[in-house]
């Protein structure tokens, strides 16, 4: 539908409601439409005022909803509230900034470099690549399930992945929708082939509803700083499955992409400090506020 579609969808149904014009004046014996004489009108002004109000409402919502729908989708997971967090199914995933994700901090192993409002793709050594990863096995590249960090959060034991992301650093184009994420598990690294030929399927963002996440770009320190970072649970990770890991996501469905590229790393080295789950942030105020005021009453 055309946007001067919709007008004139809008204006026959102001005249219809009005009662300005019938519906076969409108639109002929035969339905098709046709210019006819206005009547005049037959119901009080005040009577023709709220039936058009209620015409140019029921329109609006229409087309709102045939145009704007992603904009006003509702999101699984919001983490665009520095440090903010939350589960999707097992998985924990947290708003995050790194800082530094350098040489020697990261290793990249998929990145999706396409600036389509849809950008999607996984991590293997095969070429050609089939969907929108970036061709050098610098960035694209298998990925041995030895080398993802293991994390304890909670007494849990979590397999951490990096997301770094890139978008226009204006307000309205600053979003970016994660619509789908999969790991899998397989005896070799260099599959290719999706979906159905990436081994065993070991964790799925939208197994049983379609789950998203929305990020934001501004709480990062632009590119290479790391936006989000996400635990899966080592749990899920059967090593008779294989020991390389084929990592899917999908970026745009409801928030498109418009810059850069969708970079997904492992840290190596000495890991940052941890990202404190949600119960460990409450204890910390809990106990920061009695410091305070034990000190207030001087027995400190």
């Amino acid at each position: 539908m055309k946007a001067k579609d919709g007008v004139r969808i809008l204006f026959d149904l102001v005249l219809l409601w009005t009662g300005r014009v019938s519906w076969s004046g409108l639109f002929g014996p035969g339905g098709n439409r046709r210019v006819v004489p206005i009547r005049a009108a037959v119901v009080p002004a005040a009577r023709r005022r709220a039936r058009i109000t209620r015409a140019c409402s029921i329109v609006l919502m229409v087309l709102v909803g045939k145009f704007c729908a992603p904009a006003f989708a509702r999101p699984t997971l919001d983490l665009t509230t520095a440090g903010s967090s939350g589960y999707i199914d097992l998985a924990y995933f947290v708003q995050a900034d790194p800082q530094t994700t350098g040489t020697g901090v990261i290793e990249p192993f998929v990145r999706l470099s396409t600036n389509q409002d849809v950008s999607q793709g996984y991590n293997t050594d095969a070429r050609p690549l089939n969907l929108d990863q970036n061709n050098s096995p610098q960035f694209t590249r298998s990925l041995l399930l030895g080398d993802v960090p293991a994390v304890s959060l909670n007494g849990t034991l979590y397999r951490e992945f990096l997301l770094d992301i890139n978008q226009k650093g204006a307000l309205a184009g600053s979003l970016l929708s994660l619509d789908t994420m999969e790991i899998y598990l397989a005896n070799a690294g260099d599959l290719s082939g999706y979906p159905g030929s990436l081994g065993t399927r070991v964790y799925d963002m939208d197994a049983g509803a379609d789950n998203w996440i929305l990020l934001d770009y501004r709480l990062g320190r632009g590119s290479g700083s790391g936006d989000m970072l996400a635990y899966v649970p080592d749990s899920c990770f059967d090593q008779s499955d294989g020991s390389y890991v084929y990592f899917y996501s999908r970026f745009g469905e409801y928030y498109a992409n418009n810059a850069g590229f969708e970079e997904w790393a492992v840290r190596v080295g000495e890991l940052l400090p941890r990202i404190p789950t949600p119960g460990a942030v409450v204890l910390a105020g809990i106990g920061v506020c009695f410091v305070g005021w034990l000190r207030r009453r001087e027995t400190l």
